[in-house]
């Protein structure tokens, strides 16, 4: 089964460790997944916090478990991120990735306010 996953909730919120633990079952039970950071989960994906702990999603684990992982361009560079302070695993992206990501998921999950 493919899972695609929408976080829009900051590192701060309990929506990040939600979303880690259904991805790693997921994972763990064989099932292809999908996780697009848009909002204030674009701060997730920065390299201090996924690297230092500072967010619970455990976004390096996911994506080496196999885990696809995007990010909305427009709402990173609103939030003043840019390449040099996003983790280079993460695919920065736009709002039609995220459709055709919604379109090839079997079952989609939003977390925060969108």
């Amino acid at each position: 089964m493919k899972v695609g996953f929408l976080l829009c909730s900051s590192p701060e919120s309990q929506d990040g460790f939600t979303v880690g633990r259904l991805a790693d079952g997921l994972l763990s039970a064989g099932h292809s997944v999908s996780l697009f950071l848009m909002d204030d989960g674009v701060y997730h994906a920065t390299r201090t916090a996924a690297t230092a702990g500072h967010s619970t999603l455990g976004l390096p684990r996911l994506v080496e478990r196999g885990a696809k992982v995007a990010l909305c361009a427009v709402t990173a560079r609103a939030r003043g991120l840019g390449e040099a302070e996003l983790d280079p695993r993460v695919e920065i992206s736009s709002q039609y990735e995220l459709s055709q990501m919604v379109k090839a998921a079997d079952r989609f999950l939003a977390f925060g306010e969108a």
